[in-house]
């Protein structure tokens, strides 16, 4: 065999040889280097003051104090319990300057028939909050335990009636959750879907609905100013302080625990390189004293999971909420 090459071959293997190193030096920096370029949208699909518009504006001041070089711009487009946010986010596929926050109804308006998008359809990106929610009643109900309410729901699974604010929402989710658990027949339950809990609260209050269903913090004050007795919470472990009173279901008896979570996706088809500066930029916000703080004065429970992991949540959370829903008879 020859060992000579010609002078053609030789220039041949030189173009390839560098066409090689420019695509391995293009590819490691795209991998080191991507930020933002322009500004960023962060897309809420709820109103102004609203707890998800609280969180992304923690998000948008945390971005502030580290200085990204680019401003983030909290865009509010609501509608159709999130479905118009999210649909303005899928149409910006591969850009990473698109970010939206994101509620359960990202996965249950796929369930239940109200939006063909689904999880499949976003990158996730981060999980960030959670609050638990409480059951109350009126002050002078009847009902004046958590054991109360499942045994007279068992009993008649018709006779009481929940406020909630919007059907397969976090609310929604909870009395699914908390009855189920409890062995009572999830079909036969009343519920009343109200626009918000400005709503929700004085039909309760007013003796049109028996139980309210919403976050302690929303319901405290009118517990505080004895309205509303909250019979138990949906979280692992009681509140301290002036909430540690309220039993949770699990001491019941009723292992029902459940968060209405708070995340962060981006548009389909983002690159690795995108994702991991996402994941990087979320994962110092989760431990950084701004977020801290925040988490403190509203009451939130910290929720952080990564991008990698936030995905493994929404596919089990996915089985999860559609159980729940086709027993509520919600499911498409």
């Amino acid at each position: 065999m020859s060992l000579y090459a010609s002078p053609k071959s030789l220039v041949l293997l030189a173009m390839l040889a560098t066409a090689l190193a420019l695509a391995l030096v293009g590819t490691s920096g795209l991998a080191a280097d991507w930020k933002p370029e322009k500004a960023v949208e962060l897309v809420v699909g709820s109103t102004a003051g609203g707890p998800l518009d609280a969180t992304a504006r923690l998000v948008q001041r945390y971005a502030e104090v580290i200085n990204i070089g680019v401003p983030i711009t909290v865009q509010n487009r609501t509608g159709g319990a999130q479905a118009i946010a999210m649909t303005y986010v899928s149409q910006r596929t591969g850009d990473g300057h698109t970010l939206a926050m994101v509620l359960p109804n990202l996965l249950t308006n796929r369930i239940t028939g109200t939006h063909p998008l689904a999880y499949t359809d976003v990158t996730p990106l981060a999980m960030l909050s959670q609050e638990y929610i409480g059951v109350s009643v009126k002050a002078d109900s009847p009902i004046k335990t958590g054991r109360d309410l499942v045994e007279r729901l068992k009993a008649a699974p018709d006779s009481l009636s929940f406020a909630i604010t919007g059907r397969a929402g976090g609310q929604h989710l909870a009395v699914g959750m908390i009855m189920s658990a409890a062995g009572v027949d999830l079909r036969k339950l009343k519920v009343v879907s109200f626009k918000g809990g400005a709503e929700a609260v004085p039909a309760v209050l007013g003796g049109h609905v028996d139980v309210l269903m919403a976050t302690p913090t929303s319901a405290w004050k009118h517990v505080e100013g004895g309205q509303l007795r909250m019979l138990a919470i949906t979280a692992p472990q009681r509140y301290t302080g002036e909430r540690a009173a309220v039993p949770t279901w699990k001491e019941l008896g009723v292992n029902a625990v459940m968060g209405n979570w708070r995340g962060v996706v981006g548009p389909k088809g983002l690159a690795a390189p995108q994702v991991a500066y996402w994941d990087r930029f979320f994962s110092g916000m989760a431990k950084s004293p701004e977020w801290q703080e925040g988490l403190a004065k509203n009451q939130w429970d910290d929720f952080y999971l990564n991008a990698a992991d936030t995905a493994k949540f929404f596919q089990d959370e996915n089985k999860t909420l559609t159980y729940l829903l086709k027993e509520l008879g919600d499911a498409k």
